[in-house]
């Protein structure tokens, strides 16, 4: 449930009285087990009272409390629904500060505190809703800011309503809401899934004239805008930045916590105050499908997407030792995969820098970028931990994390996850989804083929059909063959940021899926990380050539190399199971581990 509280007008205010705080609070303390604290509670009291004073002028309207915005975890303080040749819906976000001077885009100085200024707060909610819920696209959305202890002439905004403007907000709910009302569809708004259907590629594309001028409010009209927890880092390194001052971040956050998000923000935000900067990455697939992105947005631009490590002394990348370049600030994604080395001579390369890390997601024996590693070798590192999971929202985030530690699991209702019993059918439902407008890919284990650069035609790049180079005949007679995905240059930018991977002909691993995402993935389980006796075990085959030979030593017994094996690989399945937006669909290659997954995955 995304909302405490939901009627219709005439229901609510034959229901609100003195007493209907408590009443939201028992519903509080029963969907988050937890107590809502004075401070919530006082502003429901001091909110719902002008609440209702607009109320009684609005007939035959569809009302909504604290409504849990998608993919996160903040509230909208109310919702209103009406029919204006269309469903139509607006946002009310209520404060109740007794003065308010906006200082920026972002933030407004409001009784004598720094808070998130509400109109930029109400445009992301409208973003993350107009683009955050299935089913939605003909609903008129507007928001609005009513601060219901100041006067119009205390402050100002376009979105801005006050005190002494109650006739004005009637009137412009009217005009907004229209004279109806269709109670299917608030139940359609409610219970829409939650789905994304711009890319942050395509949005910085569309908007770039504006972010470049510093108007980075823009990529929160198209559902791209900043939570608070993300806010407050971003505005903290760019004041830092202005300030000429300093320093080292070292920002966790779990897939899908907005970490990339974060750093294009930094990067198009720095580059438009004319700083040096550079973004950079480790993962080859990611860094030439990010150049091809922005060359494609304007000219030259890719200059600013670089290797932290190539792993070439003669051409060193921005983190290792020789690099020759000095920057303003120098922002490391991934940062997980970093070695020592790199991590020390990252913290030198600029005035700021900036470590995006998950060390769940680490991948190899060799990638060090933990926690303890950035606090040891960097100097005065400021910590940040973003907890919120926004690309697959914090229950499927907990789902997938209590699946691969062999945890009881609580199955998220609201998202797409699904077992399949063979190829055909995921393959099917994968092309109903791309049919329907959805953007789909496919993801498999590092198993059954190594994969061939250098020649295409190569049997070792076919990952799925028959024969396959492992000799596993599962695909015989199917008459499918998906190729690996290859070339970083040449395939990478028109399979996940043209829409080619909506073919279904090619499959990225691991490698080439970090990082990226999709509407609808469809994962190959393969033979690497089966199920066994009640926990997860090492299967049959495993081609990834960063843990190929420790695989091989944990199945021949040493208990070190098992135990790192399934470490490394329940880390890569994590990473899978995180690149869609709305769904996961998966077909298991393993018969037991297909009856596990089945079980977990179809309630």
């Amino acid at each position: 449930m995304n909302y405490l509280y939901y009627n219709d007008t005439k229901s609510f205010l034959n229901e609100y009285n003195q007493d209907f705080p408590d009443k939201l609070a028992k519903v509080y303390r029963d969907l988050y087990r937890a107590d809502p604290g004075k401070y919530l509670y006082n502003s429901w009291k001091g909110s719902l009272s002008y609440l209702y004073n607009i109320i009684q002028e609005l007939e035959n309207k569809g009302i909504v409390l604290e409504y849990i915005i998608p993919a996160g975890a903040e509230r909208a303080d109310a919702i209103f629904m009406g029919n204006s040749e269309s469903p139509s819906i607006t946002i009310i976000e209520m404060k109740g500060w007794k003065s308010m001077e906006a200082i920026d885009d972002y933030f407004v100085n409001a009784d004598h505190k720094k808070e998130i200024n509400p109109e930029y707060q109400v445009l992301n909610y409208e973003g993350k809703i107009r683009y955050g819920i299935e089913g939605i696209d003909n609903f008129n959305i507007t928001s609005m800011v009513i601060l219901y202890n100041i006067t119009h002439k205390n402050a100002r905004g376009n979105r801005l309503y006050y005190k002494d403007e109650k006739g004005k907000i009637i009137d412009e709910l009217k005009n907004n809401l229209g004279a109806g009302f269709d109670s299917e569809s608030l139940s359609k708004f409610l219970n829409g899934k939650y789905r994304q259907n711009k890319s942050l590629f395509a949005a910085i594309r569309l908007h770039y004239g504006q972010i470049r001028s510093g108007a980075m409010k823009s990529l929160a009209s198209e559902g791209y805008g900043l939570f608070s927890e993300q806010l407050e880092p971003y505005i903290e390194i760019i004041e830092d930045l202005s300030n000429g001052k300093s320093g080292n971040y070292i920002v966790h956050g779990g897939p899908g916590s907005g970490k990339t998000l974060i750093a294009m923000n930094l990067l198009l935000r720095s580059t438009a105050m004319e700083k040096q900067s550079v973004l950079s990455y480790r993962n080859n697939r990611m860094v030439e499908s990010l150049r091809k992105m922005l060359d494609s947005t304007s000219p030259g631009l890719s200059t600013l997407i670089k290797y932290y490590s190539t792993g070439r002394p003669g051409n060193p990348g921005v983190a290792d030792e020789g690099f020759p370049a000095h920057y303003d600030i120098a922002i490391f994604d991934e940062a997980q995969r970093m070695t020592v080395n790199n991590i020390i001579h990252g913290g030198e390369v600029a005035d700021i820098s900036v470590f995006f890390y998950d060390d769940s997601q680490i991948l190899g024996k060799k990638e060090e970028g933990t926690r303890d590693n950035f606090i040891k070798y960097l100097e005065n590192a400021h910590e940040i931990n973003l907890k919120g999971l926004y690309r697959n929202g914090n229950d499927y985030g907990e789902f997938v994390n209590n699946l691969l530690d062999g945890k009881p699991w609580k199955y998220p209702e609201y998202y797409g996850l699904k077992s399949f019993p063979t190829i055909q059918d995921l393959l099917t439902s994968l092309r109903n989804k791309s049919d329907a407008g959805n953007k789909t890919a496919l993801v498999a284990s590092f198993t059954e083929a190594k994969g061939d650069l250098k020649n295409t035609d190569s049997p070792d790049n076919v990952r799925i059909g028959y024969p396959l180079p492992s000799g596993f005949d599962l695909y015989k007679n199917s008459g499918i063959t998906i190729k690996w995905l290859m070339d970083p240059k040449k395939e990478y930018a028109p399979f996940w940021v043209g829409g080619q991977s909506n073919m279904l002909e090619k499959c990225a691993s691991v490698y080439g899926s970090q990082g990226f995402e999709a509407d609808y993935i469809g994962l190959i389980w393969g033979r690497d990380l089966v199920w066994r006796n009640g926990k997860w075990a090492l299967g049959d085959d495993c081609k990834d050539f960063e843990i190929k030979k420790l695989f091989r030593a944990g199945k021949e017994g040493d208990t070190k190399a098992y135990a790192k094996s399934i470490e490394l690989l329940i880390n890569r399945y994590r990473i899978l199971m995180t690149r869609g937006i709305h769904g996961t669909y998966i077909f298991c290659e393993d018969e037991e581990t297909s009856r596990h997954i089945e079980k977990c995955c179809n309630p």
